[in-house]
């Protein structure tokens, strides 16, 4: 059975709500929480972090800055068997339309049938 763009757009969705609900609560373990024990977090250029622990220092960052942009989705595919969803957003700055970025992540289903982010790199 193929895995339908609506079950991947469904699986974004999760993922978007859930970043934003623990980085608006700057929940750091919350956010970490999202990620496979061997994911990587990526700010293009600048620095890599890989597994949760390095993550989570990562996150401690992430979740104090400010966030004032609308995002742009670009797509958001998966395989076949709904093993890996990959998800493209790009952003603007919502008072400053210079203030541009993108990120990207892919999302992998585990044995549990949960997804988590295994990839996660963004630039801006």
């Amino acid at each position: 059975m193929t895995f339908s763009k609506e079950e991947a757009e469904k699986v974004k969705k999760h993922f978007h709500d859930e970043t934003m609900k623990y980085f608006m609560a700057k929940d750091v373990k919350g956010l970490t929480s999202l990620y496979h024990p061997d994911a990587v977090l990526i700010h293009q250029g600048k620095w890599c972090a890989y597994g949760t622990d390095e993550i989570s220092k990562k996150n401690e960052e992430i979740v104090n800055m400010t966030w004032d942009f609308d995002i742009k989705e670009v797509s958001t595919e998966a395989t076949g068997d709904g093993k890996f969803v990959v998800h493209k957003s790009e952003f603007t700055g919502k008072q400053d339309p210079s203030k541009k970025g993108w990120f990207a992540q892919i999302y992998m289903k585990g044995e549990d049938g949960k997804y988590l982010i295994v990839h996660d790199i963004f630039s801006m």
